[in-house]
């Protein structure tokens, strides 16, 4: 039966939906080293914010990373399964200088509360499951109100969708609704940053196409 189960596993961790999920966390990863780098260019230690991080799995396998000890980072999420499932992986690592609390990416008040302010905020997979333009476009200028200047913007975007069948056998939907997901065009998201105020510095398609992860940058005081 092991040697069935490894078989299945092996089958399903190759399927193309899995390999580019795997492909944009590289991508994200890679995107926040530099965003991390930057704050400490401009001599700030740097802080975190994910306004929407489920159990955060990817951040917190770069804040294991050598190095990585300046970084304080706060998850906030309202799925309260998913930031247990990260306060447990963060204490199992050590990683005391994180921390995972119940909040809503949508609310201004409760992001302006804070502590420490970020000077990186990140949204991975959050634009994804809102089907309104405005919430989007929303989520952004708060996120451009609350970075200090020389803050970093970094969010991944759905460009197009693939294997949804698979995905609703794996993920659940919203309110017991299947689960649903909407893509866009890596340029449309781009142009809401920029009219919110953000530099671009680089956006990173993974190799199907599914996803583009992008970094972008609150304009430094003169």
């Amino acid at each position: 039966m092991f040697i069935i189960g490894e078989f299945i596993d092996r089958i399903f961790l190759s399927h193309p939906a899995w390999k580019s999920i795997r492909a944009r966390k590289e991508n994200l990863q890679r995107l926040l080293r530099k965003a991390i780098a930057a704050q400490r260019k401009l001599d700030r230690k740097p802080a975190l914010l994910d306004v929407a991080s489920g159990s955060a799995r990817y951040l917190l396998d770069v804040l294991r990373e050598e190095g990585m000890g300046d970084v304080d980072a706060v998850c906030r999420d309202l799925d309260e399964h998913s930031l247990d499932i990260g306060r447990g992986e963060a204490t199992k690592h050590g990683l005391s200088s994180v921390c995972f609390v119940c909040g809503d990416a949508l609310c201004a008040n409760s992001l302006n509360n804070v502590r420490p302010k970020p000077n990186i905020i990140i949204a991975s997979g959050f634009y994804d499951w809102i089907p309104e333009e405005e919430v989007v476009r929303k989520s952004i200028r708060l996120i451009y109100e609350l970075l200090t200047e020389g803050g970093c913007f970094l969010f991944t975007n759905l460009i197009k969708q693939t294997h949804l069948e698979m995905a609703q056998a794996v993920f659940p939907g919203l309110n017991g609704k299947p689960l649903q997901l909407f893509p866009r065009p890596a340029e449309m998201i781009n142009s809401w940053v920029e009219a919110a105020g953000f530099k671009i510095l680089e956006t990173s398609n993974e190799s199907t196409g599914c996803y583009s992860s992008t970094l972008a940058q609150k304009p430094p005081r003169p």
